[in-house]
């Protein structure tokens, strides 16, 4: 278990909310894998706490779904499925989909304008350095347009299935926009959404997410399918870390 991943801890605010982070940004950012194995004693060596202070912080990964323990078994970050990444897709289109909805009626031009402002950023490979590049860039987007909806359960619910996603979109060789055609197709879904939002068009907003998640998970089955015929397998039961395209998120 790589538990040099997890860094020391600085004793400014509460060791537990500390520790909390610092394992939620390593489960986040792909520090500490999809089904690696947690060593609690390891872990509050790492991190320079208690046993007790680690397992606090597990229990509130274990309550978001980052990470999992069977009883009396090791701790293991989450790793889902295939089937589990469409489901994870299909709910956060949903829920993305209404609060873009009510955005429409209540989102700023500040917030419009932010948008607007992202969106060559995203189309730019230049900027695109790595694909935490991209990542920060389609979340800001995503995300100003979703706090526009000033609704706080579900905002908090939207948090949680992005956070499941985030670790699959973290390709580790970097960032590659391989076709034109996938950063037009981008561009446009980007561009559709700013002026559903900016016109008050709430229904047509929803439907630009729909579609939008349609192409994510096109996109999921094709990398699937690439990764079977590199490797002979059709179980379907992968961890995705170099399945998923960054521009799934």
């Amino acid at each position: 278990m790589a538990s040099g991943n997890v860094g020391k801890l600085k004793k400014k605010q509460s060791l537990a909310d500390q520790a909390y982070e610092a394992l939620r940004s390593a489960v986040l950012h792909g520090r500490l894998g999809p089904g690696e194995r947690l060593n609690q004693a390891e872990l509050a060596s790492a991190l320079g706490v208690s046993d007790r202070t680690v397992r606090e912080a597990l229990a509130r990964l274990i309550a978001e779904g980052l990470i999992n323990r069977e009883p009396y078994r090791e701790f293991r970050v989450v790793g889902v499925s295939v089937d589990d990444i469409e489901d994870i897709i299909r709910m956060r289109a949903m829920l993305e989909g209404w609060a873009v909805e009510i955005a429409a009626s209540m989102i700023a031009s500040e917030e419009l304008d932010r948008m607007r402002r992202l969106i060559p950023k995203m189309n730019n490979t230049d900027a695109l350095q790595s694909a935490a590049s991209f990542q920060g860039y389609n979340r800001d987007f995503h995300w100003t347009a979703i706090n526009a909806c000033n609704r706080s359960h579900l905002i908090d619910m939207l948090k949680r299935l992005w956070d499941l996603m985030r670790p699959y979109s973290l390709d580790k060789d970097g960032f590659d926009l391989r076709e034109t055609s996938d950063i037009e197709r981008l561009q446009r879904s980007h561009q559709e959404l700013v002026d559903a939002l900016s016109s008050g068009d709430g229904p047509g907003a929803r439907a630009v997410l729909a579609k939008h998640s349609e192409d994510a998970m096109e996109q999921v089955r094709m990398g699937v399918k690439r990764l079977n015929r590199l490797s002979g397998r059709e179980n379907g039961r992968l961890f995705l870390q170099r399945v998923l395209p960054i521009r799934t998120s």
